[in-house]
């Protein structure tokens, strides 16, 4: 990441998250992080090209710079790390070399994902080289999706924002809690590989891919077809394909991203132009009242809830990454 190096560290058993706390750095911390960069540190993983551990003032004169924004990785009581979090939401960390091989620097990622929630930051961004290879292994399985030009690498985390606490109005919550749940489906996604997005981990035989296409699906069917009344060919995909919705041969994973990204835009429009008491156009169940529009975005809002818990446990099935 940004002027480091980190670990490369192999695969835990899923679910094996490394238990780290983020410190702000003091000057006592400051003293710990020295003595571990002299002692237990690649020094092209502490500083910029160049430093020794003799010239111990240009460690400290270079870290005080940015102390207020800095924390020390602390596992089992022992300062094993640094890494920071500007309000711009950049982020940088290395590891002490008796600390690799025990998830500690993606859990450490996944810790400065936390504070950026607390913070109200959207996205965390780190910076690499296609060279360093450890970043990327950590980056990866933190879950980050990484954009290559050249040699350098821009990776990206983005943070699972809620709505405002001190938000009152139950439309706005409503809308809100709904967007919400669709950045989170994206970004249960990114860092998996394309055979990862297209493989089942469960006995129903759905891919996390498919699940993406599915909730298109849903909000093309209960919005645009049923509540606006849109004539729509296929509601339901097509027809001589079982489980249609679900099934993503012969698609690309940014077709299925760009079909679910349409159709969540195209609800926002519906539900903007409607009121919650506006009934659905389209409805077939004799034995039911004809739903509200505020009844059908509940029913969405825990659709979501239910297929996100899915890609909680899809995803620590398939490479160990949890969290938000």
């Amino acid at each position: 990441m940004t002027g480091s190096t980190p670990p490369a560290e192999p695969r835990q058993p899923a679910g094996s998250r490394a238990v780290v706390e983020l410190r702000p750095v003091d000057d006592a911390a400051l003293q710990r992080l020295a003595a571990l960069a002299v002692g237990d540190a690649d020094p092209a993983d502490v500083m910029p090209p160049g430093w020794t551990p003799g010239d111990i003032s240009a460690f400290f004169d270079f870290y005080v710079g940015f102390r207020a924004d800095s924390f020390e990785i602390v596992h089992h009581g022992d300062t094993v790390g640094f890494t920071r979090l500007t309000p711009e939401g950049e982020t940088g960390l290395w590891v002490a070399r008796s600390a690799r091989g025990r998830g500690i620097g993606v859990a450490a990622v996944r810790e400065v994902v936390d504070q950026a929630v607390l913070r109200r930051i959207p996205v965390v961004t780190a910076r690499t080289t296609t060279a360093n290879t450890a970043a990327l292994s950590v980056l990866r399985r933190a879950g980050a999706a990484l954009e290559v030009d050249g040699e350098r690498v821009t990776a990206r985390l983005g943070v699972p924002l809620e709505p405002p606490t001190d938000l009152a109005d139950p439309v706005d919550l409503l809308v809100r809690y709904l967007d919400f749940y669709r950045a989170t489906v994206l970004r249960k996604l990114d860092g998996l590989t394309d055979e990862q997005l297209r493989t089942s981990r469960v006995p129903s035989g759905w891919s996390p891919l498919g699940l993406v296409k599915h909730l298109a699906y849903v909000e093309l069917r209960w919005l645009r077809w049923g509540f606006d009344g849109e004539e729509i060919a296929r509601p339901y995909g097509d027809p001589d394909v079982e489980h249609a919705e679900f099934v993503v041969d012969g698609e690309t994973a940014d077709q299925v991203r760009t079909f679910y990204l349409e159709q969540c835009a195209r609800s926002r429009e519906i539900v903007a132009a409607a009121r919650l008491d506006d009934r659905m156009a389209r409805w077939r169940v004799e034995t039911l009242p004809t739903p509200t529009l505020a009844w059908i975005l509940f029913h969405l809002l825990q659709e979501y809830a239910r297929h996100v818990g899915h890609l909680d446990v899809v995803r620590e099935l398939t490479d160990g990454v949890t969290g938000q």
